[in-house]
């Protein structure tokens, strides 16, 4: 019986039944070049809907093989088997289904959509070009070697929409467009080789980007919105800013460098290792994650640094602006060198410590043209220096801890909770140092207090002073507004430069005295009779300094006074002088008793 089978073509282009049993003569011609290889053709989709295996839905007729080129304009092709060609021209229209395409030369994608549960991977290059959106959606990956986003005429007009689709590049990817554009929908956009953005724009991205590779940001802004993780490289160019907006992203081991900015505007960021060594701004959102440096120069706007982790600023801090700057949930944040400026209001830019710790290490300078505060249940150490400037308050509504120093240039410097002064204060002329805390013995000194400032008291309540208090910078006079308890182990010093130059302290309210006083020697020479009103006060207990002490001055020079509502100290004879006055009194003894004698001896003779 006749063999009436033809040999067929199944949907990939493989012939069938008899093909099979001819292919090794086929071969052995084609290695003779009796047969050629077939020549690439561009076949066009005129189809509306349709099976992309079907030959008449191409022009010319044929399904597209591997040496060819599809274009789609229009319709909807639907690919349901895998199969390899060497490029695709999408215009607009939907290449659909199941089938994974592989595309091993140029291709050029100025709209329509990719649609389906598959992968299409252009190996070559892709041009994703012109004012058309570009959709993946329906579960759809693309994986693209190297890709050049160009050719906007205008913002935001040549989206690349990711619906639930996801676009993997793997080799490098440019965005060149002139003008603003965006990456849409609720995909993901892995960038597992080298991303460039290239034009003095704002490129958002929406959906997830996760950075494994590299990120080049030569210019304009790098907007991220819509969350991702990231473990690679981001080289930011001066100039360029890469703004985490929204979402949460988690950058484990990541870095970013250069001379442009890593700004955090939203969302979550948290930051688990690696280094940042470019400028660094917190704008709004969530900084938190482990224990990471900030290398670079830092400016804090806005938003938050949260969690039990620690968050080192190693070169200069700027908090700046009128919002609000919180640390909270056990976070701690070490700064070198900070500037506190720029609000345009009263107490619109605090410094809330909601559970958080502010460690100042180096200076920290509060420059703010309106009264400010720090506000919460934190922890503020001053270990450093800090500078108050402006004649504002500063209301410090945390503990406050200072081991360092603190200069009131100007305005009032109020700490609100319980404080004893381990470091300096300097309360400079027109500057006062102010401890507002509720209760008894919740303002003590065993540091230094000094200046010609003002160190104030609330109502009714003392400064316990347990350490050094010197009057004046130099020559000068500090004024207590309150009272003051000397505490046995504390000292006020008092120099001396004139009889008319000298430290000099005024308590406003009532003293308790104790401790020691002690007179320096700035260039006085002690003249017998001088004295000086040291301090001034309003009642005095019945208490006296335990004890003086002279530095440059001799032994017994002065003697201290202590009157109802003040302290006077004057200089008293030297010992030499009370030798010679005896001496004189002594001789003058001798000549009366020669004169009486002679006188008795005068009238016997009489």
């Amino acid at each position: 019986m006749k063999n009436t089978k033809k040999n067929q073509v199944s949907k990939n282009g493989a012939l069938t039944n008899g093909f099979f049993r001819t292919l090794p003569i086929i071969a052995a011609l084609a290695a003779s070049g009796f047969i050629q290889p077939a020549l690439a053709v561009d076949r066009t989709w005129f189809g509306s809907t349709g099976d992309w295996g079907v030959d008449t839905s191409w022009s010319p007729t044929g399904v597209p093989g591997i040496s060819d080129k599809a274009i789609i304009n229009s319709g909807n092709s639907t690919l349901s088997f895998n199969t390899g060609i060497t490029g695709l021209d999408l215009f607009g229209g939907i290449l659909g289904g199941t089938g994974n395409l592989t595309l091993s030369g140029l291709s050029t994608w100025t709209g329509g959509s990719i649609a389906g549960a598959a992968t299409t991977t252009f190996s070559s290059t892709l041009d994703l070009s012109g004012n058309g959106s570009k959709v993946i959606s329906g579960g759809r990956t693309v994986n693209a070697g190297n890709s050049t986003w160009s050719g906007n005429t205008g913002d935001f007009v040549n989206d690349l929409a990711l619906n639930g689709g996801t676009f993997n590049n793997t080799g490098t990817f440019t965005d060149t467009n002139a003008f603003s554009d965006q990456i849409t929908g609720n995909g993901t956009f892995n960038n597992n080789g080298t991303f460039n953005k290239q034009s003095n724009t704002l490129t958002n991205v929406g959906v997830d980007f996760n950075n494994t590779g590299t990120v080049n940001v030569n210019a304009g802004t790098l907007r991220l919105q819509g969350g991702g993780t990231h473990s690679g490289a981001f080289a930011l160019a001066s100039g360029s800013t890469l703004d985490l907006h929204a979402g949460t992203h988690t950058l484990n081991a990541a870095t970013t460098s250069g001379a442009g900015t890593f700004e955090i505007s939203g969302g979550t960021t948290n930051l688990n290792g690696g280094t940042h060594t470019t400028h660094f701004l917190l704008a709004g959102g969530t900084l938190a994650g482990t224990s990471t440096p900030i290398g670079g120069a830092a400016t804090w706007t806005g938003g938050s640094i949260a969690g039990a982790a620690t968050t080192t600023f190693s070169s200069t801090l700027d908090l700046s602006g009128n919002g609000s700057k919180v640390i909270s949930g056990g976070r701690t944040v070490n700064a070198g060198n900070s500037t506190w400026s720029g609000n345009t209001g009263d107490f619109v830019n605090d410094l809330a410590l909601n559970g958080g710790t502010f460690n100042n290490t180096g200076t920290f300078t509060d420059t703010n043209a309106f009264s400010d505060q720090m506000t919460g249940n934190g922890t503020f150490n001053n270990n450093g220096t800090f500078n108050k400037q402006n004649n504002t308050l500063t209301n410090v509504g945390v503990d406050f801890n200072n081991t360092g120093t603190v200069n009131v240039n100007a305005g009032v410097f109020n700490v609100a909770h319980a404080f004893t002064n381990a470091g300096t204060v300097n309360a400079s002329a027109g500057g006062t140092f102010q401890s507002s805390c509720g209760g008894t013995d919740c303002f003590g000194n065993t540091g230094i207090m000094q200046g010609n400032g003002t160190i104030q008291t609330r109502i009714n309540n003392e400064l316990v002073n347990s350490g050094a208090i010197n009057p004046g910078d130099a020559i000068g006079h500090l004024t207590i507004d309150g009272n003051l308890h000397q505490a046995a182990n504390g000292a006020v010093n008092f120099e001396l430069a004139g009889l008319h130059n000298f430290d000099q302290l005024t308590v406003t309210g009532d003293v308790t005295l104790g401790g020691n006083i002690a007179l320096w020697n700035l260039g006085y020479t002690p003249v017998a009779g001088d004295s000086f009103v040291v301090a001034t006060f309003d009642d005095r207990a019945d208490t006296t300094f335990s004890s003086l002490s002279l530095h440059g001055f001799s032994p017994n020079t002065f003697q201290v006074f202590y009157h109802d509502h003040d302290v006077t100290v004057a200089v008293v004879p030297e010992p030499e002088q009370y030798l010679m006055l005896l001496a004189g009194l002594g001789l003058m003894g001798v000549v009366a008793r020669r004169r009486r004698n002679c006188i008795r001896r005068c009238d016997e003779t009489v």
